[in-house]
């Protein structure tokens, strides 16, 4: 049998030398849900959900199409296979985001209670058991799902491996989008996303090992911005050091012009910023499928200090 190599899209983005700068979603909140791999398959499969589960993503939908906010659904395997469901739900704060952990009896199969209360129905939480999270240390979620994107299965594997052999909080992860990025991975609660992940690179920014300068063109963006103001915030991210994800951040757009202030130890500060379209790349979007579309990259301009009003133009 002939065995038909596939030209892995995380290398064809890395050849080109793609900045990943800006693809990260823009996430109000996100919700983990503790499913066992099979289970994963079984909630990407629109075609099996059942009424309560398609009415599920229905007010999912509604939900942001009324608030402009979106949310995050990561599926993330359990420390123990075959566990009662377990849902991680962070809410955006000051710093990246807040977690709370809720247990429950029920079977991994009623993932779409899980969404629908911590997303839709937050006082039906009060049937769940709240679980204490970790007080220190992140979690980094690592796609390794190989049967969406060859990519992600083998980058992803050996990264997530290592993180874990490294004492690190890492969870083996179903797809949450960009392929192209692999090894890729969502930094919670900093709610920062990376890309073409290493082993050696992973465990180094899991434990702020290296500086932001250094690992600036693996950035993804922060969850918490919209796309223009993820760029202004990794320029600002790598001037003040890590110390940076520490603050509140809040962008306001106008067109092609960020604003974010920035509220640190009592004080606030506002940095402003043009972020226009660079020349485009054209690269695949899939390993398993050849057809290649622009993918937008992004020119920072000048950054601009001081007490600025913003203009009056939605918080996002």
């Amino acid at each position: 049998m002939t065995r038909t190599s596939v030209t892995l899209c995380a290398d064809v983005s890395r050849a080109a030398g793609e900045d990943p700068i800006g693809t990260a979603p823009h996430w109000a909140e996100v919700t983990v849900l503790e499913l066992d791999v099979p289970v994963w398959a079984q909630l990407r499969s629109v075609d099996t959900w059942t009424p309560a589960q398609s009415a599920v993503f229905a007010a999912l939908r509604e939900k942001v199409e009324a608030s402009g906010a979106g949310f995050g659904l990561l599926m993330s395997a359990p420390q123990t296979p075959g566990a009662p469901l377990r849902v991680r739900h962070y809410v955006r704060g000051p710093g990246g985001y807040r977690r709370q952990d809720y247990a429950t009896d029920l079977p991994q199969t009623e993932w779409a209670r899980g969404l629908h209360d911590t997303l839709i129905e937050p006082a039906r939480l009060r049937d769940w058991q709240p679980v204490a999270a970790p007080e220190r240390g992140a979690d980094l979620h690592v796609c390794t799902h190989g049967t969406v994107d060859a990519a992600c299965g083998r980058y992803g594997v050996p990264v997530h491996a290592a993180l874990r052999s490294a004492g690190e909080r890492a969870w083996r992860t179903g797809h949450f989008g960009g392929h192209r990025f692999a090894a890729t991975a969502v930094e919670l609660p900093s709610g920062l996303l990376w890309a073409h992940l290493t082993p050696t690179l992973a465990v180094q920014v899991a434990r702020r090992e290296v500086s932001p300068a250094e690992v600036a063109g693996h950035l993804r963006g922060f969850a918490g911005l919209p796309a223009r103001a993820q760029v202004l915030d990794r320029a600002l991210l790598v001037q003040h050091g890590w110390d940076w994800l520490n603050a509140e951040r809040e962008a306001h757009l106008d067109g092609d012009t960020v604003t974010l202030t920035v509220t640190a130890a009592g004080q606030t500060q506002t940095y402003r910023a043009a972020v226009t379209d660079a020349e485009p790349l054209v690269l695949p979007g899939s390993s398993h499928k050849p057809d290649r579309a622009p993918v937008r990259q992004y020119r920072l301009g000048p950054v601009h200090t001081g007490s600025v009003t913003a203009p009056d133009t939605q918080v996002l």
